[in-house]
């Protein structure tokens, strides 16, 4: 099984940013819909992703490169037997940074009491392209759907969590200033100022919580 390039338009960057704005609109919306806490969220280079239909992944980002790790529960491999099988053909730091850090995400727990990775599709990718084992449609199936805001380009991803979220026109353009703001500043802090604060709008305290939570994630703060 040799990898594959699954395409050259798609990079490290573009992946990452379309993963920090997935994120700033979830930081907005979560103090709305506290009970979609689970669905992104970042632990230091990781992103995670979950559906509530039995679709999860992570995404580790370090240096100039990056690996995915995705398992759908609705879809069954019986062609791939181990997650390592997934990066058969990866360069040797893509193999460490999946087995160190990205599999680590998607432990699962068998009859026999044993606790391994298990995936059902896998990416990894440097500054010029992103590779797999799988073509871009077995990929899709198998997990890689839940990228698909992320893969988007900025202007029709911000559309398209506009309707996932119902966002308020205000709350839009909260995001586009920060996701400008974060792209252009990815590894400094922002503050959100007491105006924008309020655009976000919630009285929930669970959801107020939540917000804070997810904007602290990715280095995003309030004003005190």
């Amino acid at each position: 099984m040799k990898p594959v390039i699954l395409n050259s338009q798609l990079n490290r960057n573009k992946l990452r940013s379309g993963c920090i704005l997935a994120s700033i609109a979830h930081a907005i919306m979560v103090a709305h819909y506290p009970e979609l806490s689970y669905e992104h969220s970042w632990d230091g280079d990781n992103y995670s992703v979950i559906d509530g239909s039995g679709g999860r992944g992570t995404i580790t980002f370090k240096g100039n490169y990056f690996v995915g790790a995705f398992r759908n529960e609705n879809y069954t491999r019986t062609d791939i037997h181990t997650a390592l099988d997934f990066f058969t053909g990866a360069p040797k730091h893509v193999l460490e940074l999946a087995k160190n850090d990205t599999l680590e995400y998607l432990l699962e727990e068998d009859e026999d009491g044993m606790t391994s990775p298990s995936i059902t599709t896998a990416f990894w990718g440097d500054d010029d392209n992103i590779t797999s084992v799988d073509n871009i449609v077995r990929m899709v199936q198998c997990g890689g759907y839940l990228l698909e805001r992320q893969f988007m380009e900025d202007d029709s991803a911000i559309e398209s969590w506009r309707d996932y979220y119902e966002m308020t026109p205000e709350q839009v353009d909260l995001l586009k200033s920060v996701y400008d703001r974060k792209v252009n500043n990815p590894h400094g802090n922002i503050t959100l100022s007491k105006s924008e604060i309020e655009i976000i709008g919630t009285e929930s305290p669970e959801g107020l919580s939540e917000s804070i939570t997810s904007f602290e994630e990715i280095g995003i703060y309030r004003e005190k």
